[in-house]
């Protein structure tokens, strides 16, 4: 991805994690950048991901912007337990 000085510049990515041990999320998980560019292209990457995060055994997804979440998957549904 190429960064341009289009409206949506700036520090825009998407991060996938794999968890350390699936069977265990206390343990972390590992962050990958997938991708780093414009907004749309940021965008655009994070959907394509999402779609396939749980075929990858992705722990969660998060779309960022100058290192703040702006997006995150699996999405939160504010049920507790």
């Amino acid at each position: 991805m190429a960064d341009t000085n289009d409206a949506g510049a700036g520090d825009w990515e998407v991060v996938a994690a794999t968890a350390y041990n699936q069977g265990n999320p206390a343990d972390g998980a590992e962050e990958t950048c997938v991708a780093r560019g414009t907004e749309s292209e940021a965008r655009r990457v994070y959907s394509d991901t999402t779609a396939q995060a749980g075929d990858r055994g992705y722990e969660y997804v998060r779309l960022r912007h100058d290192g703040r979440d702006v997006e995150s998957w699996p999405q939160a549904t504010g049920w507790t337990v």
